[in-house]
């Protein structure tokens, strides 16, 4: 595949890891950091989430497809991105919402949902990789744990968003700017992603 970021001369590979085809994958969406710089680079495009999950796993083996998002709730106590979301569910992922965890409506609690999901497939022995979407710098310290317990993590992320020590700390780094599924035909009437 040619999206890989071949900044240091073909891999970024910290660990001795040989990849399989019967390795076991899971996959971890963190929606807004993902959604946010697609939302800002390619306002007039959609993601196409289905073929991004195909085009992460390959031919290896999905054990799940995790999408985590903070809820929001409108005013007849519905989610806010439920269309969204079950757009994602339809693309192949299970979807985990983190409810505001303040009274401003911020969303804290995700980055430790993801952090306790990946811990979680990686202590009860469910995977051999995990594929993390996300750019965020504070997940490094989890790719270090992970990797200790002889987890090899993968980063999939926009460059823009792309924290420098998380992508010096992952096994293999994916840009999403170079994967044709985020430069997808503009919309020619206002939908919604």
């Amino acid at each position: 595949m040619n999206t890989i970021d071949d900044s240091l001369n073909g891999n970024n590979t910290n660990s001795l890891y040989k990849e399989s085809l019967d390795d076991r994958v899971v996959v971890i969406l963190d929606v807004r950091n993902i959604t946010c710089r697609q939302s800002m680079e390619y306002s007039n495009t959609c993601m196409d989430y289905s073929k991004l999950l195909r085009d992460i796993v390959g031919s290896r083996k999905c054990t799940v497809a995790i999408a985590v998002d903070g809820v929001s709730y409108d005013d007849k106590d519905r989610d806010v991105y439920r269309i969204f979301h079950s757009e994602l569910k339809r693309s192949g992922f299970r979807v985990e919402l983190v409810p505001a965890s303040n009274n401003k409506g911020k969303q804290e609690g995700v980055d430790v949902k993801i952090a306790l999901l990946a811990q979680k497939y990686a202590l009860l022995n469910k995977c051999d990789i995990i594929e993390l979407m996300t750019g965020d710098g504070d997940f490094t310290v989890l790719v270090q744990d992970l990797q200790a317990e002889g987890i090899r993590v993968n980063v999939t992320s926009f460059s823009a968003n792309l924290s420098y020590s998380l992508k010096d700390k992952a096994d293999e780094v994916r840009i999403l700017d170079d994967m044709p599924l985020v430069r997808m035909e503009q919309k020619t009437i206002k939908e919604e992603c």
